[in-house]
C-alpha cells in the first residue's frame, strides 16, 4: 500500500507541475501582459497605449500554428478580421497599425499573414483561411506593383503605391515578383553590409549609415533562399561572434563596429541563418547565449516582436 500511495503522490505531483506549466504558458503570458480587454496585442507589456500592429498578429499566428493551438489561432484571425481589415476600392487591405490616420498596409506583415493563413488552412483543414489569404494576395497583386516590383505598401486614400522596396521584405513567398527577387542578386559587392532599399523611381539602391542586424540577417537569408550566397557577410558575422560572443542590434556601416550596446532576442532568433549556411555549431552557440541573457526581467519588458521571436526559437531548438 505504501508503494501505491507513493506512486499516487508521484502522479499528483506530475499533474501539479503540468498544471503550473500550463498556467505559465506563452499563451497565458501574452494574454496577461500583451493583450487588452478585447484580446488585441499591444507592442509593449502592460502598456495598452503602445501600438497595435499587424506585425504582432502575424507573428503570433506563426507561433500558434507552430504549437498547433487552433483555438487561439482562430481567436487571432477574428481579431484580424474585426479590427485590422479595411475594404477600399473593392480591395481588402490590412492596416499596418490600428490608428485612425493609418492609410497604408505593410508588405512584410501582409506576406507573413497570408503565408501563415495558407499553411494553417492545410494544417487545420479550414478553407476559410485560404479564402482570406487569396483575397489579400489579390490586393497586393493588383495595387502594389511598380514596373513589376512589389513595393513596400499602398496608400488607399491617395490610390498610390510606394516608390520604395525594402530588401529585407523580399522572402521567397510567391507574392513577391521575380523582378523584386532579382534585386537581391546585385546587392553584394566589395562591401560587407547590404543596402536596405531600392528606389523604383531613381532605379538605385539606398542605405542607412547605421545598419540594423535584423535587416541585414533577413537580407542574407533572403539571398540564400534565392540561391545567392553572401560570403563577405557570413565571414564578418562569424568573426564578430567568435571575437565577442555577442551580436549587437546595430553596427556602423563603414567601421563595422557596434553602434549600440544592446542585444536583441529577435536577432538571435535569426541565428537560423547559420544553420542555412551549414554552421550548425555556431547556431547552437547563439541560441544558448540567447537563453542565458533572456532573464525574467528582460522578457517582462520585451517588445512583442522580441518576445515572440524568442519563444519561437525556444520551441524550434
Amino acid at each position: 500500500m505504501k508503494r501505491k500511495a507513493k506512486f499516487l503522490l508521484f502522479l499528483f505531483l506530475l499533474l501539479l507541475i503540468g498544471g503550473c506549466e500550463e498556467v505559465d504558458s506563452v499563451q497565458n503570458h501574452v494574454e496577461q501582459f500583451y493583450e487588452n480587454d478585447e484580446g488585441l496585442i499591444h507592442a509593449y507589456p502592460q502598456d495598452q497605449d503602445s501600438e497595435y500592429l499587424s506585425e504582432s498578429i502575424g507573428l503570433y499566428l506563426e507561433y500558434l500554428l507552430l504549437i498547433e493551438d487552433q483555438k487561439a489561432f482562430q481567436k487571432q484571425v477574428e481579431n484580424l478580421k474585426n479590427h485590422f481589415l479595411i475594404k477600399q476600392h473593392d480591395f481588402l487591405f490590412v492596416q499596418w497599425r490600428l490608428n485612425h490616420n493609418a492609410t497604408t498596409n505593410a508588405l512584410i506583415d501582409d506576406v507573413r499573414i497570408i503565408s501563415v493563413l495558407e499553411r494553417a488552412a492545410h494544417h487545420f483543414g479550414i478553407e476559410d483561411y485560404n479564402d482570406l489569404a487569396e483575397e489579400l494576395s489579390s490586393t497586393i497583386a493588383n495595387t502594389q506593383k511598380v514596373e513589376d516590383y512589389t513595393v513596400d505598401f499602398y496608400d488607399w486614400t491617395l490610390s498610390l503605391p510606394a516608390q520604395r522596396l525594402t530588401l529585407s521584405y523580399l522572402n521567397k513567398a510567391h507574392l513577391v515578383s521575380k523582378s523584386s527577387i532579382s534585386l537581391l542578386q546585385t546587392t553584394e559587392g566589395s562591401k560587407i553590409f547590404f543596402p536596405e532599399y531600392y528606389d523604383t523611381r531613381l532605379h538605385e539602391y539606398s542605405q542607412n549609415e547605421e545598419v540594423h542586424m535584423i535587416d541585414q540577417l533577413l537580407i542574407a537569408i533572403n539571398r540564400e533562399q534565392a540561391g545567392v550566397p553572401s560570403m563577405l557577410f557570413l565571414d564578418w558575422i562569424k568573426k564578430e561572434w567568435n571575437s565577442t560572443h555577442k551580436l549587437y542590434g546595430r553596427y556602423n556601416r563603414e567601421t563595422q563596429n557596434s553602434a549600440v550596446d544592446y542585444e536583441s532576442l529577435a536577432v538571435y532568433y535569426l541565428s537560423f541563418y547559420f544553420s542555412l549556411m551549414n554552421e550548425e555549431k555556431l547556431a547552437l552557440e547563439v541560441v544558448k547565449h540567447a537563453k542565458e541573457i533572456a532573464t525574467e526581467d528582460m522578457l517582462e519588458q520585451a517588445h512583442f516582436f522580441d518576445y515572440i521571436h524568442y519563444q519561437m526559437m525556444i520551441h524550434e531548438y
